[in-house]
């Protein structure tokens, strides 16, 4: 990460950077889903990446919030 990286993030708030990561996700599926690709195979293949490019620690919270929140994400 450089340093106006660093001080880029510095200056959002936790609120903020939620909010962009979730936007950033979002225009991503998004592109994915109009390049072609069916929704779950796009989710799929990010999620793909993510599991290479994160410590395993990562992988296992996210399974524990899948677990939590998944069944109301599928009520929506």
């Amino acid at each position: 990460m450089t340093k106006q990286q660093k001080q880029i993030k510095a200056n959002l708030s936790l609120d903020e950077q939620s909010e962009l990561i979730v936007k950033v996700f979002q225009v991503s599926l998004d592109t994915l889903v109009t390049s072609g690709l069916e929704e779950k195979d796009a989710l799929n293949g990010l999620l793909s990446q993510i599991a290479v490019l994160v410590d395993s620690a990562a992988l296992e919270h996210a399974l524990t919030i899948n677990h939590q929140f998944r069944s109301s994400y599928l009520s929506e």
